[in-house]
């Protein structure tokens, strides 16, 4: 449903000081289960891994208003598009840092860096893909302008230069293009519309890519628009996306189809709808549900579900994935709140969305007040089936039994935007590498300036710095609890991470090295966990100082402030320190205690509880607390601890009531009668016990026994994956196997009352009238084991201890448990378990034996009961022998050159290890040793290797593969450079393979006599265009010829430039010149693309690119360009400033008119001194011109220019002539090309220069080579 969310200046919450308890949340590790392991339910949330991104944004280029609507990515470069018209320099302020952009921009992925594709686009972009080739860019939207030409909602661009593709002009008549798919042979377009190329069509068609020309035989009808748009993984199908509620009439496509590519016809077998069904075409829910995007992998098919209406209309809000041939569902994952953008890297999928609800993937239930999160990361396929959805009902599907995805913790913070109307954060998302670009209306993540725009990396640079999300003056001090004698606990709220699921808490005391205790707590954000460390190592009164440190898998960490506490110098309670050391998170002796004695979360006391003497526990001086059967008669949790799904309540209770009452729940109210209230142990009118929960409905079991004798009795609940149990004084009375979840909602532990109405067997009161002594809650289900235990210690019996030996005889193991003790009864039962997965065996005899199957050491456990019901365990390690399987040698050899690298870690033995590794290499060498080993050859050919593996038992096995090493020739490469008539040339970087070393010889292509040599130089007699071929040669005999063109003049310039390197932001260095300095704006509108220097200028842009080391007094420029915008774009100037200083400068330049004319015109800084209209020459869009420049003498200065089409004849004469005796310009300057574009041009302008020479006009004339005569 939509939801609104935070907005940037909002500052993020402070860590709350409620002590919360980690809910149970299931984990688990990064891969798969085994085939033959049961899907967990739900299914696991997993730490992040090395393929997952952290939650580190990257520093990227922004947009400065609007929004992204749509990305995609060719190699590295990402393409943004949607509604702006600035992009903004990465993590600049509003409004500063500003580069023109059109409604679409192009960046680079891994830097983030913003490129010079410019192209003019005069509406909103809703669609952006590219052809297979990479060489297009299709956009689709709502726009008739595209570069200064008609195109009508679609367009193709060159993905380098931003150009339209001519001859494709195809046009769409309606509201516009929201979706694009094309392969080799076409385009494929959905959106809301009515026409395409003229000719009647309904939300979808398809052109030819080679002319635009309209696809007859695409004439599929979706009612309703479509929004989203793939190719399938095998290029074949077209997978469709949108609100539509039918496709040519048919009711079975809502929201999907598919589409067969070649013939336009619906594929009436496709099964992507069987399932998922988003869209609706009548009444007020009208197209109140849809597919908002799709994407796919090597594998499969992903997509997103929005609904703004209820279940009928739409069933799914979340991602689903389909296979990629017959669209059957893989995986549903119903995170509640719409979803957005999809993207899968074939291992992980990324999706954007307002989830506010997501506890059946493991993550937050409803939080109150609602919390929106805006991207999650999950596996790309299934690791467990969905649970129930809490709150399925009329307006939420129920997707209950199917398979799903595992998420990751990942949980960035996105600020939402409002330039769409939507209020929403990421709207899309694609990637490359190791690298994912989320792209949307946000104006900030993690509370930095990421405004449209940001990228997450799996290998950020530095490595991941997101650490724990709190600092150590908001942390605060832990609370040191000293009730136990012989250790004090340390408690306080713990964090979470925005990437990592597990993190380590560690107790350090000033003056003692190392860490005292340490845990690791697996939550999220909704669930921070109270965290409860313990010294177990205090001398009694004496004073300690402690810290408590929190570390993320990254390294990251955070130190809370100090706190001093003295050991208490009491006698230690065993009932207590059981449940200190079972790990209770929350533990109320009550009584004359009113603290939280394994934690920071104290209880609450209604006027109706009273403290009295004596505890119902042996050795406790705490007393315990009687509840008056009334609504003041309940004690409760100061703050709401995490919803927990695995659970263990414990308590003391005595009583004679016939009206029953609730001992202990779980509530939404602290007080009073609260709405929601689940997981209670509750007494009926008769006495009977009952435990409660409700997984959607009341589940409930219940003892045969009754309870209300006036004795004190003994009360345990668990809950977990084993289902509900119920103990009473050690042993289980009532479970039911299949309940293994609760409600999802944040509530308050209650003690002694709470309401209990609907609930079977209600009593007639629901405050308990009687006696409550030591409640615990414990964040995992507690064994019957130590539930017996608990018991035990708590009546004062001595359980029974347990002891046995283990005699091995190869395999067979005879076990001996009569060394087991009971004090107040005999034992009555041995159970065993021998740690290797057969069947526990149970009997009344203290001696078993078992055989194992294979060698290895196995953990055997012993539990024996005695006639009382208590248990005792022992575990002891095993160790067995067989008969020794020999290992099995395997290998896989890799050749590069002359060397093989062989890798034996395939090798195994079955009953232990493979201690050592022995090769022979098939050459008569000397052998080879460890499991990785390499082997350099001394000559080509084919040659058999030995593995030989030996087990830890001394067995060995062999085993041999031929191996085929060759020798590459060299790779010969030079570089060039000419300065008049000479030459010369670099080989360096020529290489040579297996160590080789090498010797060159150069073909001048001249006839002359051959050159040496890595770096050599020759001078030519004459001007012209040679050959020239290295040859290189290395020690083994083989070589290899590289051949380039290189042409000399007898001209020496001052400065040479022909653009032949790519540069993204400003023009680099010229080979000759010097480096270009960018002046009179930012560098960013500069760039070159390996054959050309480019400026791409706003309207009343000025760029100088200039070359500050020269110093020239007379001297002659030539400057051959190309214009990329016409003169219905605006009017602009290209030229050449010379003798340059910091303050003035002669420029000369051509004058390009909006009227088409051409003028040349010659300027002292601003001033004009010389024009001249160059008769019968005008502009175009795409023309090409040379002009040549020319400022030579002193008092006066002469300035002269003429200009001609490229490629043309050179006018004999000057065409513009003008002087000047300006005497701080009567000296010599550097030089610099200049653009301008008008102040009122439509769009960008871009000038592409081909070439840039610069000539010393005072130079001396280049040496000539001798000429024998």
């Amino acid at each position: 449903m939509a939801s609104g969310g935070r907005r940037l200046r909002a500052v993020i919450a402070a860590l709350s000081t409620a002590a919360l308890v980690a809910g149970a949340i299931v984990f688990g590790t990064t891969t798969a289960a085994a085939a033959d392991d049961p899907p967990p339910t739900p299914p696991p949330l997993l730490q992040r891994d090395a393929s997952v991104v952290t939650g580190d944004p990257l520093p990227t280029v922004q947009i400065d208003n609007g929004y992204v609507w749509s990305q995609t990515t060719i190699g590295t470069t990402v393409y943004a598009a949607g509604q702006f018209q600035n992009a903004r320099a990465a993590l600049a302020a509003p409004g500063t840092s500003l580069t023109p952009r059109s409604n679409i921009l192009a960046f680079d992925i891994n830097s983030g860096a913003l490129l010079p594709f410019a192209p003019a686009v005069n509406g909103t972009i809703k669609a952006v893909t590219p052809s297979p080739d990479g060489n297009r860019i299709y956009i689709g939207g709502s726009f008739n302008s595209v570069n200064g030409q008609s195109r009508w909602n679609i367009a193709a661009l060159d993905a380098r230069t931003g150009q339209l593709v001519p001859g494709f002009n195809p046009s769409i008549g309606g509201n516009g293009v929201y979706a694009l798919a094309a392969d080799a042979d076409a385009v494929y377009v959905g959106g809301l519309f009515t026409q395409a190329n003229g000719t009647a069509r309904s939300n979808l068609a398809a052109f030819a890519a080679s002319n635009g020309a309209l696809r007859t035989d695409w004439d599929a009808q979706p009612d309703q628009q479509v929004d989203a748009m793939v190719m399938d993984p095998g290029g074949q199908q077209v997978v469709v996306g949108g609100r539509f509620a039918n496709v040519d009439g048919d009711g079975k496509w809502r929201g999907l189809v598919s589409i067969t590519a070649s013939t336009g016809e619906v594929d009436a077998d496709w099964a992507g709808t069987e399932k998922v069904k988003n869209g609706w075409g009548t009444g007020s829910a009208r197209g109140k549900a849809g597919i908002f995007a799709l994407n796919a992998d090597d594998k499969a098919v992903y997509g997103t579900g929005w609904v703004f209406a209820n279940a009928q209309v739409g069933n799914l809000e979340g991602v689903f994935s389909l296979e990629s041939d017959s669209g059957s569902t893989r995986w549903i994952a119903d995170c509640l709140g719409d979803h957005y953008g999809v993207y899968s890297t074939g291992s992980v999928v990324y999706s954007t969305s307002h989830t506010h609800a997501c506890s059946t993937m493991n993550l937050w239930p409803e939080q109150s007040p609602r919390e929106n999160r805006f991207a999650q990361a999950m596996t790309a396929d299934a690791r467990g089936i969905l649970p129930r959805q809490p709150y399925a009902g009329a307006t939420y599907a129920n997707w209950e039994g199917e398979r799903a995805p595992s998420a990751y913790a990942w949980y960035p913070d996105f600020f939402t935007g409002t330039a769409t109307g939507l209020g929403q954060a990421g709207l899309s998302i694609t990637g490359a590498g190791n690298v994912i670009s989320i792209a949307g209306e946000f104006p900030g993540v993690n509370n930095r300036y990421f405004q449209g725009i940001v990228r997450f990396s799996s290998a950020p640079p530095g490595g991941a710095k997101d650490g724990p999300r709190t600092t150590t003056a908001a942390w605060g001090a832990p609370t040191a609890s000293t009730a136990v004698p012989g250790r004090i606990r340390l408690s306080m709220n713990g964090t979470w991470d925005r990437d990592d699921r597990d993190l380590t808490y560690e107790l350090t005391r000033d003056g003692t090295s190392g860490v005292i205790d340490s845990a690791t707590y697996s939550t999220g954000w909704w669930n921070v966990p109270t965290v409860s460390l313990v010294d177990a190592t205090v001398a009694a009164g004496q004073s300690y100082t402690y810290r408590i440190t929190v570390k993320d898998g990254d390294g990251n960490s955070v130190a809370s402030q100090p706190v001093t506490a003295t050991a208490s110098t009491a006698a230690a309670a065993e009932y207590a320190s059981a449940v200190i050391d079972d790990g209770a998170s929350l533990y109320y002796p009550l009584g004359d205690s009113t603290a939280d004695w394994a934690g920071a979360n104290p209880p609450v006391f209604g006027g109706g509880v009273q403290a009295q003497q004596p505890s119902a526990v042996k050795g406790s001086g705490t007393g315990f607390s009687n509840f008056s059967g009334s609504t003041t008669g309940s004690v409760s949790t100061t703050t709401r601890p995490a919803t927990p799904k695995e659970f263990t309540t414990e308590l003391w209770f005595k009583t004679t009531t016939n009206r029953g009452g609730k001992l202990i729940g779980y509530g939404n109210a602290q007080t009073g009668a609260s709405s929601s209230y689940d997981r209670q142990i509750y007494m009926r009118d008769d006495g009977r016990l009952s435990f409660g929960v409700y997984p959607g409905a009341t589940k409930v079991v219940t003892s045969s026994s009754s309870y209300n004798d006036g004795q004190w009795h003994h009360a345990a609940a668990t809950l977990n994956r084993d289902g509900m149990k119920l103990y009473v004084d050690g042993r289980l009375v009532a479970e039911d196997p299949s309940v293994t979840e609760g409600e999802s909602f944040n509530g308050y532990w209650r003690i002694g009352g709470d309401n209990l109405g609907s609930w079977p067997g209600r009593p007639s009161s629901d405050w308990f009238a009687g006696a409550i002594d030591e409640v615990a809650v414990y964040p995992q289900a507690l064994g019957p084991a130590r539930v017996a235990t608990h018991y035990a210690i708590g009546t004062g019996l001595e359980a029974p201890t347990a002891n046995f030996t283990a005699t091995a005889d190869g395999l067979a193991v005879d076990f001996d448990g009569s060394g087991s003790t009971a004090s107040g009864g005999g034992i009555v039962e041995y159970t065993w378990d021998f740690g290797d997965g057969s069947p526990v065996v149970t009997g009344a005899s203290a001696a078993v034996a078992h055989t194992y199957a294979e060698t290895g050491t196995y953990t055997a456990k012993l539990t024996v009961r005695d006639s009382r019901g208590l248990v005792g365990t022992a575990e002891e390690s095993v160790s067995v022998v067989g008969p020794n399987q020999l290992p099995t040698a395997s290998f896989t050899p890799s050749a590069s050159g002359l060397t093989v690298t062989v890798d034996g870690s395939g090798s195994a033995d079955a009953d232990g290890t493979v201690e050592s590794y022995s090769w022979d290499w098939g050459d008569g060498s000397e052998p080879g040793s460890g499991a990785l080993a390499s082997h350099a050859y001394a000559a080509a050919g084919t040659y058999t290797v030995t593995l030989t593996a030996t087990d830890d038992r001394g067995g060995s096995s062999s085993t041999t593969r031929e191996v085929e090493v060759t020798h590459a020739a060299p790779a010969a490469t030079f570089e060039a450079s000419a300065s008049g008539l000479t030459v010369e040339t670099d080989a360096g970087e020529t290489t040579a393979s297996d160590g080789a070393t090498l010797s060159y010889a150069w073909d001048w292509g001249d006839g002359s006599e051959p050159g040496s040599g890595a770096q050599a130089s020759h001078t030519y007699a004459a001007d012209g265009t040679y050959e020239i071929t290295l040859t290189a040669t290395d020690s083994l005999g083989a070589s290899t010829e590289f051949t380039r063109t290189v042409s000399v003049e007898s001209t020496v310039y001052a400065a040479l430039d022909e653009f032949e390197r790519v540069v993204s932001n400003g023009w680099g260095a010229a080979p000759i010149g010097g480096v270009w300095t960018t002046m009179l704006g930012s560098a960013s509108a500069a760039s070159t693309d390996g054959a050309r220097g480019v400026l791409a200028l706003a309207p009343g842009g000025t760029r100088q690119l200039a070359l500050q080391g020269l110093s020239l007094m007379d001297s002659e420029s030539v400057l051959d360009y190309r214009l990329d915008y016409g003169p219905a774009s605006g009017a602009g100037y290209v030229g050449m400033t010379l003798r340059q200083t910091a303050a003035d400068g002669y420029t000369i330049h051509a004058w390009h008119r909006s009227n088409g004319s051409v003028w040349l015109v010659a300027q002292r800084g601003g001033t004009v001194i010389g024009t001249q209209p160059i008769s019968g020459l005008s502009w175009a869009q795409g023309d090409q011109f040379t002009i040549k420049t020319e400022v030579s003498g002193s008092t006066p200065t002469t300035l002269r220019a003429k200009i001609w089409p490229r490629g043309g004849s050179e006018p004999q004469a000057w065409q513009l002539t003008a002087t000047d005796s300006t005497a701080a310009l009567q000296q010599a300057g550097f030089a610099s090309v200049r653009s301008n574009l008008g102040a009122s041009a439509a769009g960008v302008g871009r000038v592409a220069f081909d070439r840039v020479t610069v000539r010393d006009l005072a130079a001396p004339a280049p040496n000539a080579p001798p000429v024998a005569d």
